[in-house]
């Protein structure tokens, strides 16, 4: 026999064994992607005494088909925080191995429901992983009337879930939520809102009139700061609270580009969508404005998020962040979801 045959019968011999062995190699593939699937979480994040940065979603209300609804994770300390939870940023929260059942609570910067769309699905279903106590919902004043919609809105939910499963498994308490309404900062002093296990959180008010009050918030741990702007237009109190800060996660809207679709949408006959995205800039902030707040901050490194418009690709980027760099001279980062910072802590508890 030839040597190419010797080849081809070896080669049937193994396709033979293959296929007697594909029921059991079929099990085991199942096996390990259930085994990946149930271990997938990364509980590591709560106890490595880093200050974790995740963006779970950076888009803006204009339809973005990859980026979720505004919302940052805060990890440090052994806790769990969210700043606000836009629509579809739960799903990322998830994806992304998160310590859901671990969370700790919600932080909202203001009701547009670009930034509270997810309310009800982070509270259900972070207790369907496991959390057993109120969930704590920060925010300004109205925050109970929001929380108390959700709640009522997922109610049968609820009571669903609780007499397939059991209270064993899902005490009712679990899916509830504490709101938590903040007093409103007056001009740029930030107020306190917990200090818990080496972590300190402060809130004070930004500009995004005609919702009014809008927060930001600073994050202090061991040594490190992150700050989140909210939506806001360029405002002093971010430049105030953000000195030093080691992040701005500040939010950039592409003015001169939303500038174009509603010239375009004017052209079209399309006068209201023309004028409704013409309103726009009038309450947020550019790219080149964000890079100015940051300079002017002295932070080390500045991520943008709640991006508008969409930016499919590396054109836009860079039309979108044109003249940022001449501005402000530390890292700019244009957040993606997904987008990780980890800030080893400069000393001690």
């Amino acid at each position: 026999m030839k040597k190419t045959g010797y080849i081809f019968v070896a080669l049937l011999i193994v396709a033979a064994y293959a296929y007697s062995q594909r029921a059991p190699l079929l099990d085991r593939l199942i096996t390990h992607q259930i085994d990946r699937t149930l271990q997938r979480v990364d509980y590591s994040l709560l106890d490595d005494g880093k200050l974790h940065v995740i963006l779970c979603g950076t888009a803006a209300a204009l339809p973005d088909a990859t980026r979720a609804g505004a919302c940052t994770a805060i990890i440090a300390g052994g806790q769990f925080w969210l700043v606000d939870v836009g629509p579809s940023s739960w799903r990322n929260v998830d994806q992304l191995n998160l310590p859901i059942g671990k969370l700790s609570g919600i932080l909202i910067t203001h009701f547009h429901s670009d930034h509270i769309g997810d309310l009800g699905e982070a509270i259900t279903q972070s207790w369907l992983a496991g959390r057993t106590q109120p969930l704590d919902i920060y925010g300004p004043q109205g925050i109970d009337q929001v929380v108390a919609g959700f709640g009522q809105a997922y109610a049968f939910d609820t009571q669903y879930r609780v007499e397939h499963h059991g209270v064993a498994y899902l005490p009712p308490a679990g899916d509830t939520a504490v709101a938590h309404a903040l007093a409103t900062p007056q001009g740029t002093t930030a107020l306190p809102v917990f200090a818990h296990d080496g972590l300190r959180v402060s809130v004070f008010r930004v500009e995004h009139e005609p919702a009014s009050p809008a927060f930001g918030y600073r994050f202090e741990y061991r040594g490190r700061v992150v700050v989140i702007s909210g939506d806001t237009r360029k405002s002093q109190s971010v430049i105030v609270n953000a000195q030093n800060a080691d992040l701005l996660v500040h939010e950039a809207l592409g003015t001169e580009l939303l500038h174009r679709a509603s010239a375009q949408a004017h052209a079209l006959g399309m006068d209201r969508i023309a004028k409704m995205v013409n309103d726009l800039p009038g309450y947020h902030t550019t790219p080149v404005q964000a890079a100015e707040v940051a300079e002017a901050a002295h932070v080390k490194k500045l991520v943008l998020t709640h991006i508008a418009p969409s930016l499919p690709n590396a054109l836009a980027r860079h039309l979108f962040l044109a003249g940022t760099g001449d501005i402000f001279h530390g890292p700019i980062i244009l957040g993606s979801d997904g987008l990780r910072i980890d800030l080893t802590p400069k000393f001690g508890d």
